[in-house]
């Protein structure tokens, strides 16, 4: 540029012009927490490209006939189901059917092949299998080298849906299932597999039309240069940057004091990276780290101290080479962090799965099953009748996850599995990370981590099953004080879910033997494992309800005996959790935490969950009649909810009014001053834990599925206003039929609940006093009709405003709403 167009330029900028000189390029990056997967930039990134072997194809279409596959032998493995099979136009038709004999409680089959030359497993990534359904599967999965012993799994290898077996969707949608190819105990990478095998779960006669298979070669999920995403590595999730070598990947960030950069490395299957951390200033390079990685298994956690370089802008480059061109480097959560303590508080939203509030002595329940609880809840704030949104995990966490309703989020379409969390729905855990948070989750429970999406947002989760689910509560916490130990820098977000309360219930000593002696425990596993024996063909199949009162009844076993034997394992199991949580805290308090901390209690459910053994109406004399109740009986899902921030939430508060868990995100957004979502359901209770007074809304409960048959809604949408609670059953309606009569078992829309027997004389709406009633036995139709109606009305309502958001969290994408929709969202303060 010359003088005199500089002049001109600047002389141009007096009168209200720009000066341009050269583009100085991004801001450098700064902050308490700098999440580098956040800013890829590419002028900063020079990055090999992923090998051609990643790009390889073995794939089978059934556009037309493969005759190397058949169905898998029963002749081989007797335990499996009748399968058949039939080329139809575009996919394979597998059809599974009982056995003459069925030795499993599920029908487990599907089709094999033999390959026609021997590949070595560390080769292979995982199977891809395109396929459709109307019928309900409990997973799918993929097997190799079929003569081996457990080749093939069992019934609970699908029961609770893993990576590894996902849920199929059963809407008739077609979809492509993912699964990993992973070695077997005893196998590794070099393991040779010349069997390859799709398997598939049902409790029913079922069909799938599978279009295609692909095996996916090892790296072919890395085959951009360079990117994000999240990656596993021994039941530990990450969002992990990925680059071939040899790959720099640049930033310049403003160091703070105590600086230091935090990362866990890997690589992939067979291959040795060197990872290097250097810092430049001006033309000063100086090399800060360096280490070759080797293991694909589990992540190296390392740290680089850069408190030297406090203050200094730098160009931070992280490298990765090996003597294999286009090899893959892992930085798993990747953080620079220092500068001491933020102006926001840690956050640990501590989940207790299936902790009913009906069971803590901190409500009221005569044994002191949570001492811990009673004394935090004079430290902060405690609201006495907080309902979970849902009766059971997948639902009601996604909800509280995102403030939206379950059949907001797109329901149960994955045969007993919810539709995993849309892409346009934003979890906490995303929210939190916007705002500045190092994110975690750990859970014992995978119905709330990946298997239903809510790895998004998360820098590290682990939610892999522990040994005994009873004591999750010990593992989970030592792997919490591990990642703050990796990753100290504030402000911190952390999400648990337990199940230390969640059955089965095996109590541990000293906790073992305070309510229920051995014998009885002993006594209380033979009359369930006779239930099975005498009703097992039922489960799944009906109501847990109608399950458990066959069993009973066919077994002859004492009915009070028996639920009042689960329920006393149940509170054993509380107090193991009420005495873990004080260790917790304690440590907190002694590392000097506490003070700083929102601590934010609460549960997806109570107990019993929707899907397993409801012993709490099984205590009733007399049991209600079948069709009675709804998702907020007390026991269901009253749940705890307790606010602890010392440094301003006051002590002592305790509120009546009935809030819900999809109250928690708004609630905590509000707290730490970030903004709320333009969609959500739930309302903020910041106003009243801060000394203020606030108008409650109802609370909302919905449970949904859709049909298999029809594609049809089916479900429950319920309010708690005040005193009254009113549950109305949603779902087609026969042609000439009473549209207000007809109803299921509760839940009709929950795990099993599509399948209930219908009571064509019982009320779709059913209206109950909760003051007298919580645990909903007996509706008050008749004698409040002027109720009925009223709630029939706004429950219709409530149910055409779900419809309509619903369209903004769907595959199709955004759906226009109209100026009435709109302004109805607006009147529920559903939008902003």
């Amino acid at each position: 540029m010359t003088a005199m167009r500089s002049l001109v330029l600047c002389t141009l900028a007096l009168l209200g012009f720009a000066c341009s000189q050269a583009d100085p390029g991004p801001a450098p990056l700064s902050g308490t927490v700098v999440q580098l997967t956040d800013h890829l930039d590419e002028k900063g990134i020079v990055s090999g490209q992923a090998p051609m072997a990643a790009r390889r194809q073995l794939r089978w279409g059934f556009h037309e006939p493969q005759p190397d596959w058949q169905a898998l032998s029963t002749e081989r493995l007797p335990r499996l189901a009748t399968v058949s099979t039939s080329s139809e136009e575009g996919h394979l038709l597998v059809s599974i059917a009982p056995p003459p004999v069925q030795m499993s409680m599920m029908l487990i089959g599907g089709i094999e092949t033999t390959l026609d030359e021997p590949l070595r497993l560390g080769e292979w990534e995982a199977v891809l299998v395109r396929a459709r359904s109307h019928d309900q599967f409990g997973g799918i999965t993929v097997a190799y080298n079929l003569d081996a012993e457990g080749a093939v799994p069992g019934d609970m290898f699908f029961f609770f849906s893993t990576d590894e077996a996902p849920p199929v969707f059963s809407d008739g949608s077609e979809q492509t299932y993912a699964i990993p190819l992973r070695p077997r105990e005893g196998d590794d990478g070099d393991t040779p597999f010349d069997s390859l095998a799709i398997a598939l779960a049902t409790m029913d006669p079922a069909a799938i039309e599978i279009s295609s298979v692909e095996l996916v070669p090892r790296g072919a999920a890395y085959l951009d240069d360079y990117g994000v995403q999240s990656v596993v590595r021994d039941d530990q999730t990450r969002t992990a940057l990925f680059a071939h070598t040899p790959a720099d990947l640049s930033y310049s960030v403003t160091v703070p004091v105590n600086g230091r950069l935090d990362f866990g490395l890997s690589t992939d299957s067979g291959q040795d990276v060197t990872f290097g951390v250097t810092a430049r200033r001006g033309d000063k390079e100086e090399r800060l780290f360096e280490e070759t990685v080797g293991d694909s298994e589990a992540w190296q956690q390392r740290s680089v101290d850069l408190g030297d370089l406090a203050g200094e802008t730098v160009d931070l480059t992280l490298s990765a080479t090996s003597d294999e061109t286009g090899a893959v480097g892992l930085w798993g959560a990747p953080v620079l962090s220092g500068g001491g303590e933020s102006d926001r508080p840690n956050v640990i939203f501590y989940v207790i799965d299936g902790g009913g509030a009906d069971q803590m002595s901190v409500y009221g329940y005569e044994r002191r099953t949570t001492p811990l609880l009673e004394e935090l809840a004079k430290e902060g704030a405690v609201f006495e009748r907080a309902f979970s949104n849902a009766t059971w995990t997948q639902p009601s966490t996604v909800s509280f996850m995102t403030s939206l309703q379950h059949s907001v989020l797109g329901g149960l379409r994955r045969g007993i599995h919810s539709t995993p969390l849309p892409e346009a729905a934003t979890p906490m855990a995303e929210h939190m990370r916007r705002g500045g948070y190092q994110t975690s989750s750990f859970t014992s429970n995978p119905n709330s981590g990946r298997i239903i999406g809510l790895e998004r947002g998360v820098d590290v989760m682990r939610d892999g099953n522990p040994e005994n689910h009873s004591t999750s509560t010990i593992e989970l916490h030592r792997e919490y004080w591990k990642w703050r130990e990796a990753y100290p820098g504030t402000p911190a977000w952390t999400h648990f879910q337990t199940t230390d309360v969640h059955e089965p219930n095996h109590p541990v000593e000293p906790y073992a033997g305070t309510w229920i002696s051995e014998d009885e425990v002993h006594q209380a596993e033979q009359w369930n494992q006779q239930m099975f024996q005498v009703a097992g063909g039922l489960f799944g199949r009906a109501s847990i309800m109608k399950f458990y009162d066959t069993g009973i009844e066919r077994a002859g076993i004492p009915r009070q005996d028996y639920f009042g034997a689960r329920r006393d394992l149940y509170d054993e199991t509380m107090l193991h959790q009420d005495q873990k949580l004080a260790d917790f805290i304690g440590e907190l308090k002694a590392r000097g935490e506490w003070e700083n901390t929102l601590l934010i209690i609460g549960a997806d459910h109570g107990h019993p969950a929707g899907s397993f053994a409801r012993w709490g109406r099984g205590l009733f004399d007399p049991q209600p009649d079948p069709w009675e109740g709804a998702l907020f009986d007390a026991y269901a899902s009253r749940v705890p909810l307790i606010f602890i921030w010392p440094a301003k939430i006051p002590a002592g508060l305790r509120f009546d009014q009935p809030v819900s868990m999809i109250d928690v995100l708004p609630t905590l957004l509000d707290l730490v001053d970030l903004p709320q979502p333009e969609v959500l359901q739930g309302q903020s209770l910041a106003p009243l834990l801060t000394g203020g007074s606030q108008e409650v809304r109802p609370v909302i409960l919905d449970e949904f599925r859709v049909t298999e048959d029809s594609g049809e809604w089916i479900g429950n949408l319920e309010i708690v206003d005040g005193r009254w609670g009113a549950s109305l059953e949603i779902g087609p309606v026969a042609e000439g039929a009473d549209p207000d009569l007809g109803r299921h078992a509760v839940p009709v829309g929950g795990r099993w609940g599509a399948t209930h027997e219908n009571y064509p004389d019982a009320p779709r709406l059913l209206l109950y006093d909760l003051e007298n009633d919580p645990f909903a036995r007996k509706a008050v139709n008749d004698e409040h009709p002027e109720l009925v109606e009223k709630y029939r009305a706004l429950l219709l309502e409530q149910w055409a405003a779900h419809k309509a958001l619903s369209g903004q969290f769907q595959e199709a994408g955004e759906v226009t709403l109209s100026p009435e929709q709109l302004n109805q969202l607006r009147s529920l303060g559903y939008i902003q």
